[in-house]
């Protein structure tokens, strides 16, 4: 297919002080015409039409052309002709790299064929950024705001509750009194019995007949949920201080703490695998519901310490056994923890703590399960070094083809200066050489190496015997390890 060069061109309106659609498809023509080119030319034109949005007819039939393989390059006479919103032109602009269209704009001297035009580009995206954290942020004010007066804010009810709505035709969430039973039960027992895990708060739930919401035995990661979850709790002042002490945003002023009503958290989410989680909430949001909680802020503000004391006494007394491969060695049947119960067998988690799996690895020999990850860790290790080794050859490589480019085109420039005839002659192997410049400039910008600045290779074996160090890098390069009863297993990498 011939292709063609497009011009757009767009007019609101008639003013005096406005270039009209003839003068900028003109100018465009102009432009287009001072260098050589084989390529028809064709005009796309909308007249009162605002650049505001992109729902424009000959807009949309330009962009129809774009996706039929039709147009080359697009041509207007100024940027705002196109689009004088940065997201819609962004959005244009990732269409037009798709499918190789060079894009000029005359009166900006944006050209993309050129570093200049390219350097523009960045510009205009780095707006674009601007404008949609700005519009990130007034959706965010918009929504805390909205969610003020106690409304749910959207999603499925947690357990206890079911969705539902107020007599102003408000969401709410509305007691579902068996789950909320199993709630009272759970803040219950493990805020009396100092002995109480999560896993036997869960077990008891059980044994009393009760079932998560998705009608299966609980586990540890459901019911630790419950537990420090505001939204069961009575939202008075002694909440309303807890959550003070823990730094988190509160949208209600403590007055309305007064007892009626329950607590939600929004925002990020802090890390699992964190005690912070339970300390610190300096990234999230509370609001006041509108409907009241069934549990003492005291008993709740009680079950958040002993959470958090109990994730402490975990970590600092975590064992030791799993050597580097603690916490990555998994279930392939239930995808549970695997972990070493009785020197040197292992369990499955689920199998031993909940009594929900059935694996049994007794006939795996766990330093001979070490030892095969271990080779194959190096293995990939070695691979990754001779990845980067590669990458930089070639970053280094187009540095060089580069500075050899660069310093051929200024001896050109130097020995021809002044001189006329030199001059013309030179012209060509000039723009000749320019031209590769610009692409070997291209490849550096966009050429992404390879690099692992975490691993030094030449002693990585050596501290793969520190069973510190090899967690550290167990942990860089594995999401899991899958291990089946027989001993096979699968390591789902990271890289």
């Amino acid at each position: 297919m011939l292709k063609v060069i497009a011009i757009y061109a767009r007019q609101s309106v008639d003013k005096k002080d406005s270039l009209s659609i003839e003068t900028q498809i003109n100018l465009c023509t102009n432009y287009i015409n001072a260098s050589p080119h084989s390529e028809t030319i064709e005009t796309y034109q909308d007249k009162g039409y605002s650049g505001k949005n992109i729902h424009r007819p000959d807009f949309t039939r330009m962009m129809a052309d774009i996706e039929s393989g039709k147009i080359s390059k697009i041509v207007v006479y100024k940027l705002d002709r196109i689009s004088r919103n940065l997201l819609d032109f962004m959005s244009m602009y990732k269409i037009f790299n798709e499918h190789k269209i060079e894009f000029c704009s005359v009166n900006d001297t944006f050209d993309t064929t050129t570093p200049m035009g390219r350097g523009m580009l960045k510009i205009a995206m780095v707006f674009a950024e601007m404008e949609r954290e700005s519009i990130q942020l007034r959706v965010k004010d918009n929504y805390y705001e909205r969610i003020k007066d106690g409304r749910w804010a959207g999603g499925p009810a947690p357990y206890g509750f079911k969705n539902g709505r107020t007599k102003n035709n408000i969401p709410t969430l509305i007691r579902v009194n068996d789950e909320i039973t199993a709630v009272k039960l759970a803040f219950n027992h493990y805020e009396d019995d100092f002995s109480m895990s999560l896993g036997k708060v869960a077990r008891l739930l059980e044994s009393k007949g009760y079932q998560s919401r998705k009608r299966k035995a609980f586990d540890n990661v459901t019911i630790g949920r419950i537990l420090q979850n505001p939204v069961y709790a009575i939202a008075d002042e002694t909440l309303y201080k807890f959550f003070k002490t823990r730094k988190a945003k509160i949208l209600n002023p403590i007055e309305e703490w007064d007892g009626t009503r329950s607590a939600v958290i929004v925002g990020k989410r802090v890390a699992n695998n964190n005690t912070r989680k339970y300390t610190d909430l300096s990234e999230q949001t509370v609001y006041l519901t509108n409907f009241k909680g069934v549990i003492k802020s005291r008993q709740f503000v009680k079950v958040q310490e002993r959470l958090a004391q109990n994730q402490q006494i975990k970590r600092a007394n975590a064992p030791t056994r799993m050597k580097e491969l603690a916490g990555l060695l998994k279930c392939a049947k239930c995808e549970y923890a695997i972990k070493i119960y009785n020197d040197p067998k292992l369990d499955c988690y689920n199998n031993r703590g909940l009594h929900s799996c059935d694996a049994q690895f007794k006939t795996v020999d766990f330093e001979e399960l070490r030892k095969s990850i271990r080779i194959k860790v190096l293995d990939v290790i070695k691979h990754l070094a001779e990845r980067v080794e590669e990458s930089e050859r070639g970053y280094k490589k187009i540095e060089e083809e580069l500075n050899k480019l660069v310093e051929e085109r200024d001896n050109l420039v130097s020995l021809s200066r002044g001189k006329t005839k030199l001059e013309k002659a030179f012209a060509d192997t000039i723009e000749r050489i320019q031209d590769q410049i610009e692409q070997k400039e291209l490849q550096l910008s966009t050429y992404t190496p390879i690099r692992y600045e975490a691993f030094n290779f030449d002693i990585i074996e050596i501290e793969l015997a520190d069973v510190e160090k090899a967690k550290e890098i167990y942990r860089k390069l594995i999401k899991r390890v899958l291990l089946e009863e027989n001993g096979d297993y699968t390591i789902e990498w990271k890289i």
